[in-house]
């Protein structure tokens, strides 16, 4: 569990951010800038001297001892001036008559019940707001934003707001993005908050209001996630596939993006990519340490430890999932992006290989350079333009549920 930290009660916490800073910017900073000159000395030599640097800068970032993002600030309703090319709207809790089987088991032991969140229409630049009305022939991408579980939002102004901004950039098709703003796991030394399956009913809330609310086909909605959020793709579409709903079949397509779906880190040893790549990513995690401790912790509540490792929604990768009968069986077609040099990269290639195995199709598309979630990040280029054009393709080419391309 979290141990109390000194560090995070003034005026140490300031102190000690102010050294950071100083540190940071005035020794550490220009030290790695000339260390880095020679292209052998970067964590990939193929990186330019500006990518080994922020990234590098990231990982020291990652170190830090304290929490500076603070508690999430309660969602109001946002204002239609003050968004460009988006609109606000408000997502109703989930049915209690559609919180079924063992996510509903799980829900009544963690005290989680569905609740109203908020959720953002993303359209194309200059597009108008004629309503949340499906148009024939429109497809939708319903996004659910990384940050671990405890931290990100759905808002456009979001980094995570730069993937779905990109898509709509890059496809030609009558195309909108739904982005929610799921609740946030937290715990000590925090107010506890939102563990399992919160985020995921507000997921399943979210793909209903798609569905039930503005009309689109199933057959129409791609369903996407980045690195959490992709791991809340997975749990939606299997939970539609475990709990047939009439009303809500499953969606047509699945894109995931440098998806964690193995917290438990059950590949975790020698040779996996939380160690291969321990230089090469953006996150500064110590060997042995568990990834992402706190939001673990936050994300299982009041349940222990063997329930990350065990349950196919948690981890649906973890090698302690029994996978008998097939995980992935009946699951639609699903494109898989990442970068090859993730720390996360055993949980892509897990997905890949255990999908294809159970029959799903699968489109890889893996960049031999490109570190988590590499999509969120603009200066990222080229990578991140070119696997945004590829997914923009795949997107046009996809058959809708009243024209055929």
């Amino acid at each position: 569990m979290a141990k109390s930290n000194i560090l995070e009660y003034q005026p140490f916490k300031t102190i000690y951010l102010l050294y950071f800073v100083l540190v940071l910017l005035l020794i550490k900073v220009p030290i790695w800038t000339l260390d880095f000159l020679p292209r052998s000395r970067r964590a990939r030599p193929s990186w330019t001297l500006k990518r080994a640097l922020i990234i590098r800068t990231l990982q020291e970032l990652w170190s830090l001892k304290v929490d500076v993002r603070g508690q999430p600030a309660p969602v109001v309703e946002v204002a239609d001036d003050v968004l460009v090319d988006a609109k606000f709207t408000w997502v109703k809790p989930l049915p209690d008559k559609l919180v079924l089987g063992e996510i509903r088991r799980i829900a009544e032991f963690t005290g989680v019940r569905p609740a109203r969140i908020a959720g953002y229409w993303l359209l194309k630049p200059g597009s108008a707001w004629t309503g949340p009305q499906a148009k024939p022939g429109e497809k939708v991408v319903l996004h659910m934003h990384g940050g671990a579980f405890r931290i990100g939002t759905a808002h456009p102004s979001d980094v995570t707001a730069h993937f779905t901004r990109g898509i709509l950039k890059h496809t030609h098709s009558p195309l909108r993005v739904f982005a929610i703003d799921y609740r946030l796991s937290a715990s000590a030394p925090n107010p506890p908050a939102n563990p399992f399956p919160a985020a995921l009913l507000d997921t399943i809330a979210g793909y209903r209001y798609l569905v039930e609310e503005a009309g689109f086909a199933p057959q129409d909605i791609i369903v996407a996630g980045d690195s959490a959020g992709g791991n809340l793709a997975i749990g939606l579409v299997r939970y539609l596939l475990e709990n047939p709903i009439p009303s809500l079949g499953p969606p047509g397509h699945i894109l995931a993006a440098s998806p964690w779906l193995d917290p438990s880190m059950s590949r975790h040893g020698p040779g996996s990519s939380a160690l291969l790549s321990a230089r090469t990513d953006i996150f500064a995690t110590k060997p042995g340490e568990l990834f992402e401790e706190y939001a673990v912790v936050s994300l299982l509540g009041p349940m222990d430890f063997e329930m990350v490792k065990t349950n196919r929604y948690m981890s649906p990768v973890s090698l302690h999932v029994s996978s008998e009968g097939g995980l992935f069986k009946g699951f639609p077609e699903t494109y898989v992006v990442a970068g090859a040099p993730e720390r996360l990269m055993d949980d892509s290639t897990a997905l890949i290989e255990m999908m294809r195995a159970d029959g799903v199709k699968v489109i890889t598309d893996i960049l031999p350079d490109a570190v988590h979630d590499f999509m969120v990040f603009t200066w990222h280029e080229p990578e991140r333009t070119d696997a945004l054009t590829r997914i923009g393709q795949w997107i046009d080419r996809m058959e809708t549920s009243t024209l055929k391309f």
